[in-house]
């Protein structure tokens, strides 16, 4: 019994986590621009075009994330260049007043990332340092010695 109980929760268990993955760009967006009209006071004018411009960017960048035939590196690039876009359409379509509070989301989401990256620290090639020390004492060691 246990082990049939073991068996269900475990694929309960892997379905949840696969559904966990499904991600839906429109509702992605809906909570973007919600987030952002309490930040921003967006009107509901802007929030139908930006509501736009973010469902128009979670959607290249799932479709980004989904391609398998292209390398990690230029993936990233790509996507830099989607942030950059949506900030700039972003921008154009709110006040000089937004505009700041905009920059502080921006910023938040680039601190965001850095955390997330992982940090590659450089290898550190080992100095011979210990055996030179080690012929300098035998040379002075020999030349204290007397010579027999």
């Amino acid at each position: 019994m246990k082990k049939l109980f073991l068996a269900v929760s475990a694929v309960l268990f892997s379905l949840t986590l696969t559904f966990a993955q499904d991600v839906n760009p429109e509702e992605k967006a809906k909570q973007t621009v919600t987030e952002w009209t309490t930040q921003l006071n967006l009107t509901e004018e802007q929030q139908a075009t930006v509501y736009n411009i973010v469902l128009e960017h979670k959607k290249a960048k799932l479709a980004l994330k989904a391609d398998t035939t292209q390398a990690e590196e230029a993936k990233a690039t790509q996507i830099e260049a989607l942030n950059a876009d949506l900030d700039k359409k972003v921008s154009e379509v709110l006040t000089d007043d937004q505009k700041p509070l905009y920059a502080k989301i921006v910023e938040e989401r680039a601190a965001k990332k850095k955390a997330q990256e992982p940090v590659v620290e450089p290898v550190k090639e080992e100095q011979p340092a210990q055996p030179e020390q080690e012929q300098q004492q035998e040379e002075q060691q020999q030349e204290e010695s007397p010579v027999k």
